[in-house]
């Protein structure tokens, strides 16, 4: 019954004094909404990036990249000519536990014509493996083969935002278009993909033989990269050191010089986009962690205040017989209540936060309620730190002197 009437004089108390009360709850409400926000978006992107990266690095698998240096998340730069298809084909036939190899090459947006319509639209060669190592076959129409590898045959297969944007309606397998001045027949429509680890759309790009962009569209001998679908039980360390020391071999590079071209397997990613989301996951939690201190601050300096403009309240009590305790622990619940109904408004602000982003992303809104029980429970803390002082200095006040 005492603390329950010790509450209710609190809430009276904080009610008569809206503006000192809103002032103390804003930094507060502040921290612990930006840390929940932040938390859950955090995650959230971490899980986005690396569903994505799943999408493209299986756990048997391993990438080939042209151009020394340290490979980095979303890295997407012009490609060097360090790297060859002779190479990729290589370290396929030399060692045992590759599966499939998938030489790449890309072009940037290129103008593609159909029936007069013209679009910008970004080219990628492929081998015919790139059906089973990218795990993405056609909806309609027939994967280009072997053959058309080998002939730089111009066919070429269509996302599905191409198939619908460029044609409007029409199925698009059977019909020509033109990459630039080359006509291409189109022999199939690719299984829907999404995003790329890049941030480019997958659906939104054409496929062709890599020998055809090579040649016809690009007018290069070298690769980007490639893919390599290893054995389940591969030992991907061991293929990884093997190939670096065959492409060594094959680019004259001697001990000591730095190579010309990076490997790297689907475990060094993940660590790489977890090292990259470390800004979302502690930096800006720290900072929302300390806008909860400053509120904390704020909270025991206007305390301190009201302990001042309350002095013939506080006298009052105690010579009606209120002990040092009770004072004690009236400042320290009001202290706490302000802490924990900011805490509280700042949750309801996360989650609608969180459920607009949602539905403008498309996405879940990700809350963790882990974390925000945690940011209710250390503004909750802070609040009841921040109040000791205060308390303190209320229940050490002489009645006497405060009746004056």
């Amino acid at each position: 019954m005492r603390f329950v009437r010790v509450l209710h004089q609190s809430m009276r108390a904080l009610s008569r004094h809206r503006g000192r009360t809103l002032l103390m709850m804003l930094g507060t409400f502040v921290g612990v909404s930006a840390l929940t926000v932040l938390l859950a978006i955090g995650r959230g992107t971490q899980q986005e990036v690396l569903r994505r990266f799943d999408a493209f690095f299986s756990g048997s698998s391993m990438f080939i990249r042209a151009g020394g240096g340290r490979i980095r998340p979303g890295a997407h730069g012009a490609p060097t000519a360090t790297l060859t298809v002779d190479d990729i084909r290589a370290v396929d036939s030399a060692i045992a536990e590759i599966r499939l190899a998938d030489p790449m090459q890309m072009t940037g947006e290129r103008e593609v014509t159909y029936d007069g319509r013209t679009s910008r639209i970004r080219i990628e060669g492929h081998s015919d493996a790139a059906e089973v190592v990218w795990n993405r076959s056609v909806t309609r129409g027939a994967y280009f083969t072997a053959a058309d590898v080998a002939s730089a045959a111009r066919v070429a297969l269509v996302g599905e935002v191409v198939a619908r944007d460029l044609f409007q309606g029409r199925d698009p397998v059977g019909e020509q278009i033109r990459i630039g001045t080359v006509p291409f027949q189109v022999i199939g429509v690719l299984a829907p993909f999404g995003i790329d680890p890049h941030g480019l759309d997958k659906d939104n790009e054409i496929i062709v033989p890599i020998s055809t962009l090579l040649r016809r569209v690009r007018n290069v001998d070298y690769i980007m990269g490639a893919r390599l679908l290893l054995a389940p039980d591969a030992d991907t360390d061991a293929v990884t050191a093997a190939a670096g020391d065959i492409l060594r071999r094959r680019h004259g590079i001697g001990p000591g010089q730095e190579d010309d071209f990076s490997l790297f397997t689907p475990v060094q990613v993940q660590q790489l986009v977890r090292s990259s989301n470390r800004v979302f996951t502690v930096f800006l939690p720290l900072i929302a962690g300390l806008a909860i201190l400053v509120g904390g601050i704020v909270v025991a300096n206007l305390m301190l205040m009201t302990v001042h403009d309350r002095r013939a309240e506080i006298g009052l009590r105690k010579a009606v017989g209120a002990r040092a305790g009770d004072i004690r622990l009236q400042f320290l619940a009001e202290a706490a209540a302000v802490t924990g109904l900011a805490g509280m408004l700042a949750l309801v602000a996360g989650v609608g936060v969180l459920l607009v982003l949602g539905h403008l992303r498309g996405t879940p809104s990700g809350m963790q309620w882990e974390t925000a029980l945690l940011g209710l429970g250390i503004a909750v803390t802070v609040g009841i730190v921040a109040g000791v002082a205060p308390a303190r200095r209320a229940a050490a006040l002489d009645p006497i002197q405060t009746l004056r």
